[in-house]
């Protein structure tokens, strides 16, 4: 029974003096110092291009369409006739106007004399002056209504849309043809809340097309709508201020990249598997070379980019040593080793 007893008592003490040194194995953590950068940011949001101006063009007078000068995708410059309605109504009322015109200026020109030797009274004077200006705003009219016959761009851009042929009759109003700018465009962006405040302190507005990598074009910002839409983001408004017309069509899709700065405090980037939740706040392992223990700091993220690193603000020096693997498994004032870093012929440390 004593034996026994002994050997018990040798088991206990040699599996409690394993459990001790398991326990007193050290935790490997994979580390890298934060890096402090400067104050200004970019962020990116996709957006579409549009033409700047896209109208309907229509006759101010009705009509048979006579002819069409212009396809669907032509090229016109301003002032080119691209359209025109039959005239032959128009023509024949202006020449009726116009003779109408002359007739009645011959008869002021006689009144005008009789009243300027007193030889007519001063009424039939007003009254033959104001017919002349009567018959004078009517032959106006006549002389714009068949000018109005032949339609006119605008200005330099594409032919989009042709919605009447020639042959067809149409209304006064009624759009003919669609004609967009193509050599200014607008995009258009949505912003966050989060990122609508800080419109004071944006410096800078770029785009950049994925159907062009690598070119990238200034933006000018005109507005942005302070009411939020359905999808609580507000549209900004820009315009493309570089010629670009040869390259970029509306219907592209472009993403904005919009600089700001950041607050006076210094901000920092790291890698984003670093932070950790703690009591509601982001965290992040603070590795102490002395002792070889961490301890935790909260910090305000700021941004998380597409590339795996986070920008952060925090109450950092800029030399700190940061874990950045396995940080929802430690405590407080845990002593960690760091894992070394691999060798240059030890590539991606697979040995």
């Amino acid at each position: 029974m004593l034996k026994i007893c002994i050997v018990f008592a040798i088991l206990i003490f040699t599996s409690c003096t394993q459990q001790q040194k398991k326990k007193e194995l050290p935790v490997f953590v994979k580390t890298t110092e934060i890096r402090k950068i400067e104050s200004v940011l970019t962020k990116k949001y996709p957006a579409r291009i549009k033409s700047a101006s896209e109208v309907k063009l229509s006759f101010r007078v009705a009509g048979p369409i006579l002819k069409v000068n212009i396809e669907e995708g032509d090229t016109v410059n301003k002032g080119d006739v691209i359209a025109q309605i039959d005239p032959r109504d128009y023509r024949i009322q202006l020449q009726a106007t116009e003779a109408k015109y002359h007739e009645v200026k011959s008869e002021v020109e006689r009144i005008t004399a009789l009243y300027q030797k007193n030889k007519i009274s001063e009424n039939d004077y007003d009254k033959a002056v104001s017919g002349l200006k009567q018959i004078t705003a009517k032959y106006e009219a006549h002389k714009n209504a068949l000018e109005d016959t032949k339609l006119r761009a605008p200005f330099s851009g594409h032919i989009s849309k042709i919605f009447f042929e020639q042959g067809e009759t149409v209304d006064a109003g009624m759009p003919i043809i669609s004609i967009y700018n193509n050599k200014a465009f607008e995009i258009i962006a949505h912003l966050p809340a989060s990122d609508f405040l800080k419109k004071k302190d944006f410096t800078r507005f770029s785009c950049q097309s994925s159907s062009l990598p690598g070119e990238e074009w200034p933006l000018e910002l005109r507005n942005i709508v302070s009411q939020a839409n359905l999808n609580g983001l507000y549209p900004a408004y820009f315009s493309l201020k570089a010629d670009a017309g040869e390259i970029i069509l509306p219907g592209m899709s472009a993403e904005v990249i919009i600089e700001y700065e950041t607050d006076k405090e210094p901000i920092f980037e790291l890698p984003s598997p670093a932070i950790f939740e703690q009591s509601g706040n982001a965290s992040v392992w603070i590795f102490n070379e002395e002792d070889e223990t961490v301890t935790t700091k909260t910090i305000e993220i700021i941004k998380v980019n597409t590339s795996g690193t986070a920008v952060v603000k925090g109450d950092f020096e800029g030399t700190e040593i940061i874990v950045t693997a396995g940080v929802n498994s430690l405590k407080e004032g845990q002593k960690v080793r760091r894992l070394p870093e691999p060798s240059e012929s030890n590539v991606g440390g697979l040995l």
